[in-house]
C-alpha cells in the first residue's frame, strides 16, 4: 500500500495520524483522548450555533450544520472504539497504571458532560422545529378551511377542483 494509501485510510477511520507499532499504550490514548477533546469541543460549537436557526426558521442551515456535524461524528465513534479497545485489553490496561487511567476517566468524563450539553441543544433544538412543523400544519389546515368556506359561500357551482378532460372522443 503506497503512502497516500495509508494516509487516506487512516483520514476515513477518523485518525489525524497514524500509530507507529512502537508508540505506547500510553501514549495512543492520550493521543485519543486529546482527538475525542477537539472532536467534541467542535461539535460543542456547532450545536451552540444550531439553536438560532431553529428560532429564526431557518431549517436549510440546520440541515447544513448535520450535515457538517456527521463525519466529527463518526469520526468521535471511530476514535472512541479504538479507545475502548486499548482500555478494554488487559495488557494494555496494565501498561497504563492507576493514575493514568483516573486521568483517563476525568476526560472522559468532561466528554461525556459535553456530550449531555450537546444531546440537551439537540432536544430544543428538535422541540423548536416541531413547533414550527406544527404551527405550519395548522396555518395549512386554516387555508383549506378558508378556502372551503369560500367555495361554499360564493354560490357558483363549479367543481372543487379542476378536471382534465381527453381531447380524443
Amino acid at each position: 500500500m503506497t503512502r497516500e494509501g495509508r494516509d487516506n485510510q487512516f483520514a476515513r477511520s477518523g485518525r489525524d495520524t497514524p500509530a507507529p507499532p512502537s508508540v505506547s499504550a500510553v501514549a495512543r490514548v492520550r493521543m485519543l483522548a486529546a482527538q475525542m477533546r477537539e472532536r467534541c469541543l467542535r461539535l460543542d460549537e456547532m450545536s451552540a450555533g444550531m439553536g438560532p436557526h431553529a428560532a429564526d426558521q431557518s431549517p436549510e442551515s440546520i440541515v447544513s450544520v448535520l450535515a457538517e456535524r456527521e463525519p466529527l461524528v463518526s469520526e468521535l465513534a471511530g476514535l472512541g472504539d479504538e479507545l475502548a479497545a486499548i482500555l478494554n485489553d488487559p495488557s494494555s490496561a496494565s501498561d497504563l497504571g492507576e493514575r493514568e487511567h483516573q486521568q483517563i476517566s476525568a476526560r472522559l468524563n468532561e466528554l461525556e458532560r459535553v456530550m449531555g450539553r450537546i444531546r440537551e441543544r439537540d432536544r430544543e433544538t428538535r422541540a423548536a422545529l416541531q413547533r414550527r412543523r406544527d404551527g405550519l400544519a395548522d396555518q395549512l389546515a386554516s387555508v383549506n378551511i378558508h378556502q372551503g368556506a369560500a367555495r361554499a359561500y360564493s354560490g357558483a357551482a363549479r367543481p372543487v377542483n379542476p378536471t382534465l378532460q381527453d381531447g380524443v372522443g
